[in-house]
């Protein structure tokens, strides 16, 4: 059974119950499969969605700082990320687990992530765990309200990280595509700044997500018919667990530099 986790921290102790949540679920997403089997006990809510289950269980304990060390460094949504986290002392674990596809399990759980946020006013935002990316409240309720229902919310699902190497060409990767079902997107030497490469990675990010795992070993891709970058599946070299999609970017035709 497939389970997606997100984490919610306080900046001083919440106060909600599993009716709370439920209300705010209904509220917020009217086309979801009334709740069932509501719970409360020993610090936990628990719920049912159609076949899925929702677990909210609330820590005594921040969110260890090794975990939010790095994604508050790099954080592009959140800039005051390590100021406004440093000092919470509480957080909630936000489980949801079901047969369902890695997209409409994370999708569930972006619901479940709102309707708590929406019942406490001292949460200050999410730490999405498949893709180690910090969120602040207001822009992920936000995108969960207004983008989710067009689409993936890319930018609170998937980390995009990218940045310059010395001889100016960018790297970059992403986590969190492979939990939505699908192979990560890592290069090394892109012609890209990091904004174009950032912007690269979410179309190709979205195209996958919208039309299956349709990019193989050895294509190409490229906004024109001048660029060419190859795709090819291959280890990691971020550290990225099994093998990622590579791209590979050729030098550009002599024809076209001129």
């Amino acid at each position: 059974m497939a389970l997606q986790i997100s984490m919610v921290p306080f900046s001083t102790a919440p106060s909600f119950t599993v009716a709370d949540i439920q209300q705010q679920l209904a509220q917020l997403w009217p086309d979801l499969p009334a709740s069932s089997d509501p719970c409360e006990e020993d610090g936990t809510c628990s719920l049912q969605i159609g076949e899925c289950f929702i677990a909210i269980g609330l820590m005594p304990a921040p969110i260890p700082w090794s975990d939010l060390e790095g994604p508050c460094a790099t954080s592009i949504l959140w800039r005051d990320a390590e100021s406004a986290l440093k000092p919470h002392q509480m957080h909630a674990v936000v489980t949801v687990s079901g047969e369902l596809d890695p997209v409409a399990l994370s999708t569930l759980l972006t619901q479940a992530t709102v309707a708590l946020m929406a019942t406490t006013p001292t949460a200050l935002g999410v730490f999405w765990c498949n893709a180690a990316l910090l969120v602040p409240k207001g822009i992920f309720t936000d995108m969960a309200l207004e983008i989710m229902p067009m689409g993936p919310p890319l930018y609170i699902w998937v980390d995009f990280r990218v940045g310059w190497n010395e001889e100016r060409t960018a790297s970059g990767f992403t986590t969190g595509m492979r939990a939505l079902g699908h192979m990560e997107f890592e290069t090394h030497n892109a012609s890209d700044s990091p904004a174009e490469l950032r912007e690269r990675l979410m179309s190709l990010a979205g195209y996958v997500l919208d039309n299956g795992p349709v990019i193989k070993d050895g294509n190409t891709v490229g906004e024109s018919a001048e660029e060419r970058i190859q795709v090819v599946y291959a280890g990691s070299g971020f550290g990225i667990e099994g093998e990622v999609m590579l791209l590979e970017y050729q030098p550009l035709p002599s024809s076209s530099l001129h």
